[in-house]
């Protein structure tokens, strides 16, 4: 039997929901038998969460290699730090980053198969240490290659063309290269992790109504169209560009492997409106494997027990595919 995939797991913000729906994932004793988990925090931190929340998961202080069928807790902070559930803190922030950057190092250096994060605040963690939008971003520039933000659930897939950017400057991001480029990267993720054989794309449009001919602006005409003909002629599949309100009205997105929004909100509005809760935020584009769950840190619940682990569940095990479907390929 081959070795189960050691997956690294970064607690997010300790004052929302991220340890709550790790451990109530991992009271599911089937989980073990597909991969051996690795917390990075300290042992007191996940114990004290343990009793708040009541659940029952088995966990194992890591001195050496993971032990199998435990919730293995690697220590990275020498002191517990003060959880204030719901709250914006400073200190939440800087062990957000401790964990996450201990986690993702870990994976870089060879000691973990695939990273699976909980949600961070962003405005919390940003820092001299952290100046940037986001995970895919931190992701991308510690590891290496160009990052692609996926979102996926079971038949549904939307990757970003551009992500966390102000709407301000999404139209001069918009280039012919950036098109080819992340379609190129899709295909290929669709290709090795998802073992799409001949990956059908599909790519929003970036006005309204995709332009109407020049009458919303000339940039689906002169930017998208030009794009799309080049990849079609280099052998990729791609459709569009489309309007968006129709195509996911339609529900066109059932006859595409994936779907590309130029911008943040034009995509995930409607992946999360069919799938908030479910899905899973893939980083691809890069070396190593890293998911998370579809949702942020959901400060207006944190603590109180009633957070939905479901996403979070479904993270882990996308993790362990990703990785295990790379592995084959490979």
């Amino acid at each position: 039997m081959p070795a189960l995939p050691i997956i690294a797991i970064s607690i997010g913000d300790p004052n929302g929901i991220g340890v709550e729906i790790l451990l109530k994932t991992f009271q599911d004793n089937s989980l073990f038998e597909q991969c051996t988990p690795v917390v990075y925090a300290n042992e007191a931190f996940i114990q004290k969460q343990q009793l708040l929340f009541d659940t029952q998961v088995p966990l194992g202080l890591m001195k050496g290699a993971p032990k199998k069928g435990v919730l293995n807790i690697a220590t990275i902070w020498q002191d517990t730090p003060e959880v204030a559930f719901g709250k914006q803190t400073a200190k939440a922030g800087v062990a957000a980053f401790e964990s996450l950057q201990a986690a993702a190092t870990a994976v870089q250096e060879g000691e973990a198969d695939a990273l699976v994060t909980a949600p961070i605040n962003k405005a919390a963690i940003k820092s001299h240490d952290f100046p940037f939008a986001g995970h895919t971003h931190y992701l991308g520039a510690l590891w290496g290659g160009n990052a692609l933000m996926l979102l996926a659930h079971d038949a549904l897939r939307v990757a970003l063309l551009t992500d966390h950017i102000p709407l301000l400057k999404v139209t001069a991001a918009v280039t012919i290269a950036l098109v080819k480029q992340k379609t190129k990267q899709l295909s290929k993720t669709l290709e090795n992790d998802f073992g799409c054989q001949v990956p059908k794309i599909a790519l929003l449009g970036l006005n309204p109504h995709a332009g109407d001919q020049g009458v919303i602006g000339n940039e689906d005409d002169t930017v998208l169209k030009p794009a799309i003909a080049t990849l079609k002629k280099e052998g990729v599949e791609i459709s569009g560009p489309f309007a968006a309100d129709g195509f996911f009205g339609q529900k066109s997105y059932r006859n595409f492997d994936a779907v590309l929004s130029c911008y943040h909100d034009q995509g995930l509005v409607g992946f999360k409106t069919l799938a908030f809760g479910h899905g899973v935020n893939i980083t691809t584009g890069l070396p190593f494997v890293r998911t998370s769950p579809d949702h942020g840190t959901a400060f207006d619940i944190a603590g109180k027990g009633v957070a939905s682990h479901v996403s979070f569940t479904a993270a882990v095990q996308m993790a362990r595919t990703i990785y295990n479907n790379r592995q084959k390929k490979d």
